[in-house]
Parts: structure tokens; sequence; C-alpha cells
């Protein structure tokens, strides 16, 4: 699609640092790279580290161009940017939120990262989702209007996402079919935040994929948010929180040798 189509909110966006330090973070399905917030200004600051959120295929762009895209669009897609700043000597860290979190998953097993950072997975919907998912094949209607509450729609008013899209359920399965057999291979350091009120996705679902891990060091944070959350941690009212939980968990760890 033409650049000039796509929304300047749902941009990739970059932030630079004078190291060889990365983040590279990967948004969810129907968010955009402000998915993670101020996240990325606060990892750049406190470990002079280049930050990178690239905008997934057909995000940012109209909604029905996510339609006929798979999982592993997006993974290929992902994949392809991590090999060419591994390849630039790049130090990396790399993370996901929501759908986001797979990609992370799969590529830390994959090729040779400094620790994954997993916000929000999406591995046991919720009633009714679950259902939803279930009948996802043969319902017709596309698209509904997310049941997020008036508070955490004024946070989010400046980023850039889509209402739930059906194919969203369609996507998580493609994801967890691919990742049934690499979760035990997964090496690296890893750290999982859920919330605890997460309206859509249960946090059984992150410790299920914390067990998995093969890490020796596993870390989980089942958060307690003062409200409940549509899904996305970032757009709590402790995200500031949350920023210093992520911070805490690399520097503790020495995920950055120097």
């Amino acid at each position: 699609m033409d650049r000039q189509k796509i929304n300047k909110t749902a941009r990739t966006i970059e932030i630079k640092a004078n190291s060889k330090r990365e983040f590279f973070l990967l948004h969810g399905y129907t968010g955009s790279p402000t998915d993670f917030n101020k996240l990325g200004e606060y990892l750049n600051k406190r470990f002079n580290a280049n930050v990178k959120i690239i905008r997934l295929k057909g995000h940012g762009e109209n909604i029905e161009n996510l339609d006929k895209l798979k999982y592993r669009d997006f993974l290929l897609q992902a994949e392809e940017e991590l090999k060419r700043d591994i390849k630039l000597g790049k130090e990396i860290i790399i993370g996901g939120v929501s759908v986001g979190s797979f990609l992370a998953l799969q590529l830390s097993e994959k090729y040779p990262v400094k620790g994954i950072l997993n916000f929000a997975i999406p591995y046991k919907p919720k009633f009714p989702l679950g259902i939803i998912s279930f009948f996802e094949p043969i319902i017709f209607k596309k698209c509904w209007k997310k049941p997020i509450a008036k508070d955490e729609r004024e946070m989010i008013k400046n980023a850039f996402f889509y209402d739930i899209h059906i194919s969203g359920f369609r996507i998580i399965k493609e994801a967890k079919k691919e990742l049934k057999y690499i979760l035990n291979k997964i090496n690296v350091p890893s750290f999982i935040l859920h919330i605890a009120k997460d309206k859509v996705f249960s946090a059984k679902g992150a410790i299920i994929v914390k067990n998995k891990i093969n890490s020796k060091i596993n870390e989980l944070i089942i958060f307690k948010t003062k409200k409940k959350v549509m899904h996305n941690p970032f757009f709590s009212e402790d995200h500031n929180q949350i920023y210093s939980l992520v911070g805490n968990f690399v520097s503790k760890n020495k995920l950055f040798n120097k």
C-alpha cells in the first residue's frame, strides 16, 4: 500500500542511541507500534539502547487489509527485520505484547537474542471468547467494538488500533500451533507480565507458557492493577510501575553484558 495511506500514528517507531544495544519490540494484532505507550522511551533512556517497534503488515491501513494475512506473514516480516539488525552487530532483547509475544517467543528460540520480554500473552481466552474462537470459521461478522472503559479509552486516544477483528482468533490458533513444539526449546532469559484483571485473556495462559519455557531465568508477574484492563498493560493506570519492572528484570539479570 502507498506509504501516504498508512496512518501516521501507526508507523514504525525507531528511537536511536549511541550503542549496539537494542530492544526489538512487536505489537499486537489490530494494534500498532503505539501499543507500548512510553516503554520505548523509558528503555532508551535507562539503558542507552536503540528501540525498534516495527509496523506489522496490514496495520495502520484499511482494516480489510488484514483479512487475508496469516500469522506466518507477520512472523516472516519480523524475522527479516530481526536478521537485518543481528547482522549489524546489535545486542538484541526481543519483546512482544499480545500476538506480538507469540512472534517474539518463536524468534527467541531461533536467533541469538539476549532475552525475551512477553506481555499479555493471549494463550487462554476468557468466557465467552473461547466460544467465539471455536465458531470463528462460520461467523460472518468481521468486527466488534472493544469493550474499553471510558478512562482507558481516554488514555489510548493518541494510539492507533482497530477494534476486534474476527481474524484475530484464527491468528492466535495459527500462532499456538507454531509454538507447540518450540516453547520447551527456549532457553534465553524470559520475562512474562500479565494483568490479573485482563478482561479477555486469562493469566492462566501466561502460567502455562511460563511452565513450558526451559529458561533458567524465567520470571512471571501477574500484575494487580487498581482497575480492570481491556488487555494491554501499557494502558493501565500503573504503566509507569510496569516500565520499572521491565527495566529491573533487564538490570538484575545483566542481559546486556556491559
